[in-house]
């Protein structure tokens, strides 16, 4: 590359002069060393590796955030499970439950008592 300043005083930048004009020769940069570029490439490998890094934390983190909501919504739900049963066998079950098939069944005050054990401790598990 050569460069020179025309006759307006523009500075020209060419690869050949034009005849009868006194050019400045420009050197190329020079090409970057073997071990540098190594480096630039390790550089790169380290910053791409510190990426997918970081990434597979984040779907993790995103992940055991979407785990905890759910597990805190099944507690919820069997939270107000518990307390409506206990509600339910306490003032309005007289030892009355009623079965998944439909039927009724009358509980003995053992069965009772075993009964509303049972919904207190779903309370103390599910309710906190």
């Amino acid at each position: 590359m050569y460069r020179w300043v025309d006759e307006t005083g523009t500075t020209v930048y060419a690869q050949q002069p034009p005849p009868g004009i006194t050019a400045t020769p420009i050197k190329p940069d020079p090409t970057p060393r073997a071990d540098t570029t190594g480096q630039a490439v390790e550089q790169l490998r380290g910053r791409v590796e510190q990426d997918i890094d970081k990434r597979e934390d984040q779907a993790l983190k995103a992940e055991e955030a979407a785990k905890q909501a759910t597990e805190q919504a099944t507690r919820k739900t069997n939270c107000d499970a518990a307390r409506k049963n206990l509600n339910t066998l306490q003032h309005h079950g007289q030892g009355r439950l009623r079965t998944p098939d439909g039927k009724t069944k009358f509980l003995t005050k053992e069965e009772l008592a075993k009964e509303l054990d049972t919904a207190r401790e779903q309370i103390k598990i599910n309710c906190k």
